[in-house]
């Protein structure tokens, strides 16, 4: 077997002292990235079933390899904790094994008095109440008989969304710590998983916006790429000069900045209530809206074209069509406007008995174009 160099990571369980401490509980980390591949710590702060009393039990998984029995992952690693003069502690070291769905580690990995002893500096005395640091340390190998490896994804999207939360780590942990209960602000997806403080690209971003009294920083050669309007904004500015967001919810603005960087945009965003009463001009109480009028004043076409399929199922109604048809009309929403105008088809009459509709009256083009469609019966039955 070849070795394949060794990489590192930072790893945080945060409020040790809170986590479910009874025997066999457990406590998984977030997953991050090594050599292309996803993994994850599993800590059982009271000690896994086979520990001894008073022990604490570390374990490493590839979830790659757990989510994909066709693969074969051979790897060596290492695990320690951090103390708060940044000296390891505990340091524990496995040589090369097979990673499946198995776990790999040590059942008796470090006594929890141990750990609870202040004098010990193994938990930071932070805003999340004592956090504890596990150094993780990976070495892939290669079959040199075969040439068989495990092939890591591309994960340059992973990478770069790596840039944009560093970037915003400490301003949304701090915010994430003062929140309020409101739907809106409870979604953080740039809470930082990496907390290596130590990396070297965590001060590249050269913009920064401000989004309704929140910071967010980004990277204009990135913005270029993915969000030509958005990155017109940043033209002729330092990076010390702060461009003011105004209109769009700075959740909302951090799901577009992610989605330039390679994010998808989650699933739960859709289902959120918006906190604006009005968005474009158009009543709505969804996210999709928000979104969809965001990506279309920032120049994110992926975003744009994603929430028109958003809201042509969730926001077209008898007192919305008006001014969703205004609106399609307006910003180039194809998709919508076909399907406004559809849904008009069906439910004309009693459109036109909104107050809403006295404003497509005063817009002659449309009007002919609602006058040709009823007139071709060009009826397509989405609703």
């Amino acid at each position: 077997l070849i070795p394949t160099g060794w990489h590192t990571a930072l790893i945080h369980f945060h409020s040790f002292e809170t986590l479910p401490s009874q025997k066999g509980e457990s406590t998984d980390s977030e997953p991050f990235a090594m050599h292309g591949l996803d993994w994850y710590l599993r800590l059982h702060p009271g000690g896994a079933t086979s520990a001894k009393d008073d022990m604490v039990s570390l374990y490493l998984r590839c979830k790659s390899a757990a989510d994909q029995s066709n693969i074969s992952v051979y790897a060596e690693f290492s695990l320690a904790l951090v103390r708060n003069d940044g000296q390891w502690d505990s340091h524990m070291s496995c040589p090369c094994v097979p990673f499946n769905r198995k776990r790999k580690g040590w059942p008796n990995f470090i006594s929890r008095s141990r750990i609870l002893d202040r004098g010990c500096q193994l938990l930071n005395n932070d805003c999340y109440g004592g956090t504890l640091t596990v150094l993780v340390k990976v070495q892939l190998f290669q079959d040199a008989r075969t040439l068989e490896c495990y092939i890591p994804r591309n994960d340059m999207n992973c990478k770069l969304l790596r840039l944009l939360e560093e970037a915003n780590s400490t301003d949304q942990d701090n915010r994430q710590n003062n929140n309020n209960n409101s739907n809106h602000n409870n979604y953080n997806p740039n809470h930082n998983k990496y907390g290596d403080d130590s990396s070297n690209t965590k001060n590249t971003a050269d913009v920064q916006f401000n989004v309704e009294g929140t910071t967010l920083y980004a990277h204009s050669l990135i913005l270029k790429m993915s969000a030509l309007t958005l990155a017109s904004l940043c033209e002729d500015t330092d990076r010390d000069t702060t461009i003011p967001i105004t209109g769009v919810s700075p959740h909302i603005f951090l799901c577009l900045l992610r989605y330039a960087y390679g994010d998808n945009i989650p699933e739960e965003l859709w289902t959120m209530n918006t906190s604006r009463t009005s968005v474009g001009g158009v009543s709505c109480t969804s996210s999709a809206m928000e979104l969809l009028d965001a990506a279309n004043r920032f120049g994110v076409v992926g975003v744009k074209l994603l929430a028109e399929s958003k809201v042509v199922q969730s926001d077209i109604a008898v007192d919305t069509a008006s001014d969703l048809l205004l609106y399609a009309d307006s910003n180039d929403c194809a998709l919508l406007k076909e399907k406004v105008v559809d849904f008009f088809l069906l439910h004309a009459e009693q459109i036109r008995k909104t107050p809403e509709f006295q404003k497509v009256k005063e817009s002659n083009t449309i009007l002919d174009e609602l006058m040709e469609a009823l007139l071709s019966k060009r009826v397509y039955r989405m609703f």
